[in-house]
């Protein structure tokens, strides 16, 4: 999506804001419509995700690093002191003959080949643990900025839609269309939320990249796959084993769906949910709250695999369910 150039502008003030209580970007205010801004809200949404699947991946190869390091550190101490000693006992193989000489010969020049390839490896492992930790830098100040940005948009959007609900009551009270409202209906498999009253819950769940729950455990088998089209993770199990709870939440949804199956889905705010498809029995009901790694269902046991599907939804948006489970 091409964006306006309106929004480098508000990308540049948002980097110059000196406080939380800066005065709104002029940038933000301009904007009015809600098409463009969710336009632009999945366009941040996604260079995030980008960049904290970026990060995650980042943080695994410096802790390589560090691994290989230490293992090459250690391989170059020994060697070092290998031809240390082989040098200081000199030229003494030659009480052997000519072939022992030419062996001690070739055992020193074996070792000093060594020797600078383990210096040469650690030195490029230093080079390429800096160049990963300058890449995590400029990634922190980019998720940074986005995050700004789009608490900034999400805001704008927010205010958008009061007033247009605002406006709209505003014509029916003044026409005479206004009714009374109804009382709220409730779905048998209740109600899916883009943004609901469950904030707080969402806020902690946004921390939690990478140390969300696996739904099966034990599983040792993990791969990725689709249903309707949505992308997610297979996990295979026992049949009829348990199947748990990502994070504490709230139950949404528990019935079967399409090539989903028998599926569980947990709202844990801020428009976060997992999903469970797949099972074989369902726990628990519409409307019950769970906590981390309770029991919500448990796999299929009709057949000789049991397979449970997995996904990491914000709103209608598949998540990376790998980076928040921390595969």
């Amino acid at each position: 999506m091409k964006i306006d150039c309106r929004f480098w502008v508000l990308v540049a003030a948002a980097l110059a804001a000196p406080t939380a209580g800066a005065e709104p970007d002029p940038g933000v205010a301009e904007l009015t419509d809600v098409a463009a801004i969710e336009g632009t809200i999945a366009e941040q949404l996604a260079r995030i995700e980008h960049a904290q699947t970026r990060q995650a991946q980042i943080d695994t190869e410096i802790s390589g690093l560090q691994n290989q390091r230490g293992e090459a550190e250690g391989r170059l101490h020994e060697r070092a002191r290998a031809l240390y000693r082989v040098r200081r006992a000199g030229m003494l193989p030659v009480a052997g003959g000519f072939d022992a000489l030419m062996q001690h010969l070739a055992r020193v020049q074996r070792l000093s080949r060594m020797v600078k390839t383990d210096l040469d490896t650690m030195e490029f492992l230093e080079e390429r643990g800096a160049a990963l930790r300058v890449e995590k830098k400029d990634l922190a100040d980019e998720l940074e900025l986005a995050q700004v940005m789009l608490r900034a948009l999400e805001a704008k959007k927010a205010e958008l839609e009061q007033g247009q609900r605002s406006a709209s009551l505003f014509h029916e009270t003044l026409s005479g269309e206004r009714s009374e409202p109804a009382p709220e209906e409730t779905l048998s498999y209740g109600r899916i939320r883009v943004s609901g009253d469950m904030d707080d819950l969402g806020d902690g769940f946004a921390q939690m990249r990478g140390e969300l729950a696996l739904p099966v455990q034990g599983s040792l088998r993990v791969g990725d796959a689709q249903r309707e089209g949505a992308p997610g993770l297979e996990f295979y199990g026992r049949p009829g084993g348990p199947v748990y709870s990502a994070a504490d939440g709230r139950v949404a949804f528990a019935q079967n769906y399409g090539a989903y199956g028998l599926m569980v889905i947990l709202d844990h705010g801020n428009s976060f949910y997992t999903v469970y498809g797949g099972l074989g029995q369902s726990d628990v009901r519409v409307g019950d709250w769970v906590g981390m790694s309770t029991r919500v269902g448990t796999l299929d046991a009709t057949g000789p695999d049991a397979i449970l599907f997995f996904e990491v939804r914000r709103g209608t948006k598949n998540l990376d369910a790998r980076s928040w489970l921390g595969l």
